[in-house]
């Protein structure tokens, strides 16, 4: 007998495992601020002196280790042909705990800064742009673009503290950022899917790339939800700006 048994060949299409996320990572937009201000305080604690911004990297720290830990739905893939495809079909779920983490994160930075975030509308559009400004990052097909989705209010992508300009718009301007939801998380899935399609690559190579790349993921909302929820950029003063003090010069019949 000299037939062979052939294994077949996963496809992989990233638009339908997009579709099959979405239905999942639509419910990871709710954090526990209780749970996140823990973290931060535990922080905070033993370094009080110390600046937000300093203090970052080290409140974020466990998001970054469990987003790597989410590549683990690929670890079937280690086996050719059908660990690949139960792989393949776990994506949706990776997608939606590297999401979870990313928010987790986004979350913790702003209350390290000390931004109120009781108001769940303001949070969950400050959350959306941050994850809209991850995903222009990561985009590299110019597929992505910030105008069709979130309009005028494109313009707050990229400055520095944009969370007080969240903050002053109006309950209609609101609206319109909250209902670019869909397609904000869209986006962000298009531009993390397909490099995390590369876990599923067999015998552990892919698995370990799909891991550092979670955390390059994550290094990016991190950077993102610094510079919303974070201070404005100190305004340069120019020496002719700072006012000198008056003198009064005696006239000659003094």
């Amino acid at each position: 007998m000299t037939g062979g048994f052939n294994l077949p060949k996963p496809e992989f299409d990233i638009e339908a495992t997009v579709e099959r996320a979405m239905a999942l990572i639509n419910r990871t937009l709710q954090p526990s601020l209780e749970e996140a201000q823990k973290v931060v305080d535990k922080v905070r604690a033993g370094k009080p002196l110390v600046a937000p911004g300093d203090l970052v990297n080290q409140v974020t720290r466990g998001n970054r280790i469990r987003a790597a830990r989410a590549v683990s739905y690929s670890l079937p893939s280690i086996l050719p042909g059908y660990g690949t495809a139960i792989s393949a079909a776990a994506v949706p779920v990776a997608l939606r705990e590297v999401l979870k983490e990313a928010v987790s994160a986004a979350i913790k930075v702003g209350l390290l800064y000390e931004r109120d975030l009781t108001d769940p509308e303001l949070t969950r559009i400050a959350v959306l742009l941050v994850l809209t400004e991850g995903a222009v990052t990561l985009d590299r097909t110019g597929r992505i673009r910030p105008e069709a989705i979130l309009g005028p209010h494109a313009s707050l992508l990229g400055k520095a503290a944009s969370y007080d300009a969240l903050a002053a718009l109006t309950a209609k301007e609101r609206q319109e950022i909250a209902a670019s939801q869909s397609e904000i998380l869209r986006a962000w899935a298009l531009a993390v899917g397909p490099p995390l399609l590369a876990g599923l690559l067999p015998f552990g190579i892919g698995p370990m790339a799909a891991a550092n790349y979670m955390q390059y993921v994550l290094k990016g909302t991190i950077t993102a939800a610094a510079r919303v929820f974070g201070p404005a950029a100190p305004t340069p003063v120019t020496v002719e700006e700072i006012p000198g003090p008056e003198v009064q010069r005696d006239g000659p019949g003094s």
